[in-house]
């Protein structure tokens, strides 16, 4: 029986996961959960409904929410509880299949070593009853004990710092070109849309944007056991999360930097016209004493 898992998150974000119980006979049996389908129906399709539900919602507690809201990116892990050898030694047989699979890839025999080996590359395990291979949008989570939520949230909350670092991206990249437009003086920068956030608290210029960043940033601080820390530096480095965060950093600069000169230029057009009234009254004023003497 499928169920549906929804976390909503107070960085503006929601995460839809599918629980999908299975016994297969083999690895590649599992290929077509990349693309499942419910009722004749791709899942996609049903997380896009619901997610769509649940942001009509929380729109009543949401701060300015985005009206285009970017379509759902599906993340597969794929989390074995039984297996019929030691972990490492299956993982070691099945290596092929595992890259297969991973890589959404119906035959083994047709990749190549060094994939196969690129695609294993990022390889975690902590006991001889666990293991983890991460890849771009899948992964693979064993453990025998029965217990794969820690490790299964830590990829979802890397995941939704891709995303939320690719948003920013755009966003602070809109606001860039709507600054080096006519009027832009006049551009109110706040887009946040974090739910549970006070209505009304709209940062000032670039701020909201950094405050964003350093929230999405934030999100996996609290992780204090090692092996997660591990976990989540593995998804940082598959996912470039670096790079991500370093491109938000440098447009966020240079948006900082674009504000500062377009918000200089409007106090120099205010002084200016402050100037010329000044000028008009003295002139007036003048005049008018001129005409009453004569």
């Amino acid at each position: 029986m499928m169920k549906p898992v929804v976390k909503v998150f107070d960085v503006g974000a929601i995460s839809l996961s599918y629980e999908i119980p299975f016994e297969k006979a083999s690895l590649l049996d599992l290929v077509p959960y990349h693309q499942l389908q419910v009722n004749s129906v791709p899942l996609t399709v049903h997380a896009e409904r619901l997610a769509g539900q649940v942001a009509e919602s929380l729109k009543e507690a949401m701060v300015k929410p985005n009206p285009d809201r970017p379509p759902v990116e599906a993340y597969t892990a794929f989390c074995l509880r039984e297996i019929d050898q030691p972990v490492a030694e299956w993982v070691h047989t099945h290596k092929n299949e595992i890259a297969a699979l991973l890589t959404e890839e119906n035959g083994p025999d047709t990749l190549a070593h060094k994939q196969i080996d690129e695609t294993l590359s990022h390889a975690l395990t902590y006991t001889r009853a666990d293991y983890t291979i991460i890849d771009w949008d899948a992964a693979l989570v064993i453990d025998t004990s029965g217990y794969v939520e820690d490790v299964t949230y830590i990829l979802e909350l890397a995941n939704l710092q891709l995303e939320e670092f690719r948003i920013l991206t755009t966003v602070s990249t809109g606001s860039s070109r709507s600054l080096r437009r006519p009027g832009a003086p006049h551009l109110d920068l706040a887009f946040a849309v974090p739910v549970g956030h006070a209505p009304g608290l709209h940062p000032p210029h670039a701020h909201g944007h950094h405050e964003e960043s350093e929230e999405v940033s934030n999100i996996t601080k609290f992780v204090g056991d090692w092996y997660l820390a591990r976990i989540y530096l593995s998804c940082k480095h598959r996912f470039h999360l670096g790079h991500w965060e370093a491109s938000v950093d440098q447009k966020l600069h240079e948006l900082d930097r674009l504000y500062s000169l377009v918000h200089q230029e409007a106090s120099e057009r205010r002084m200016l016209v402050l100037e010329l009234i000044v000028v008009a009254l003295f002139l007036f004023e003048v005049a008018s004493t001129l005409f009453l003497r004569h």
